[in-house]
């Protein structure tokens, strides 16, 4: 069966009959914003593959569009759809070599955000399935780099992430490394308790008190930078997402990964900064990093970003 038809069709409980989002009383539909400037997508020229991946509002599905490779989010949940709707009216705005660019939505009984395929997988798998024998230190910069520059860009943006992490990091063929679900966290933690975030990853005044900024996510970027020179590892070994938030809070900082040199140890440390106003903006992040790529030297399997992206013009057909 074809997954259009059966995500639309009511499969009961565990999967969600799909409905159009309801349009706000009073206020210009995302809807209407999205149509307007070409983003509309055409379900026709939509075909969807295998499962790729699973959020927790819906399965990330490989699929093609106009005959180029394409990954999609469905929407599973009507109640959350305006929301997700919302969101990729912003995500439009965006436009960065390390963002995984949107490529625009379907509305058919429900929500397709069709967003660009990127080849190699998220960062952690990445990572874990290659390891120091083929990842070396200039390659963890690099990565780590194009994160900052993407984050310095969404930061300049007056937007927020929420749920940076490595899982939410894609590498491309020519190895870019690009933030996914950057418009994206907001809708899905909307109507969330503080026991649904993503604990190890989440700055403490996000958690205790819910406030997200940029700041919250430059302490997301610190546990971000653990992961990759640990080849993938989870932040907080052995220990419990109520032990975490207790440690955290009294001051406990992890220990730096093997090998990790000491300027990334450094980096670290200041994004991890109790005071949210003392931890470090992206740009200076992006800097130290690309400065210290240089110091080491960029060899190995360091290869050069390519800033074109994919090449089909939004919203627009045959």
């Amino acid at each position: 069966m074809d997954m259009v038809e059966h995500y639309s069709k009511d499969k009961g409980a565990i999967c969600t009959k799909l409905m159009k989002p309801k349009r706000k009383q009073g206020t210009k539909s995302a809807e209407e914003e999205l149509a307007k400037a070409g983003w509309l997508l055409n379900l026709q020229y939509l075909t969807l593959g295998t499962q790729i991946g699973e959020g927790e509002f819906g399965a990330v599905l490989q699929g093609e569009y106009l005959g180029q490779k394409v990954a999609v989010k469905n929407i599973k949940c009507d109640v959350t759809a305006q929301a997700f709707l919302d969101e990729t009216a912003v995500m439009t705005k965006m436009q960065h070599k390390n963002l995984v660019r949107l490529l625009g939505v379907i509305l058919h009984q429900g929500l397709y955000i069709v967003m660009e395929h990127v080849s190699k997988g998220n960062l952690v798998n990445f990572l874990r399935t290659r390891g120091r024998a083929l990842v070396n230190t200039p390659q963890l910069l690099q990565f780590s780099l194009h994160v900052a520059e993407g984050m310095e860009y969404l930061e300049s943006k007056k937007l927020v992430h929420r749920d940076l992490a490595a899982r939410n990091i894609l590498i491309s063929e020519d190895l870019v490394a690009k933030v996914s679900d950057f418009g994206l966290a907001k809708a899905e933690r909307k109507g969330l308790d503080s026991s649904r975030l993503p604990v190890k990853w989440t700055a403490p005044e996000a958690l205790k008190h819910g406030k997200f900024s940029s700041k919250s996510d430059v302490w997301s970027f610190g546990v971000l930078l653990w992961e990759v020179f640990s080849y993938g590892r989870a932040p907080y070994p052995k220990m419990s997402l109520k032990e975490v938030t207790e440690a955290v809070e009294k001051g406990y900082r992890m220990e730096p990964p093997e090998d990790c040199p000491g300027a990334v140890h450094t980096l670290m440390s200041s994004c991890w900064e109790a005071e949210p106003t003392r931890r470090p903006p992206f740009r200076k992040l992006a800097e130290k990093l690309a400065r210290e790529l240089r110091s080491v030297g960029a060899t190995g399997h360091v290869e050069r970003q390519d800033a074109d992206g994919p090449t089909l013009p939004c919203g627009q057909e045959p």
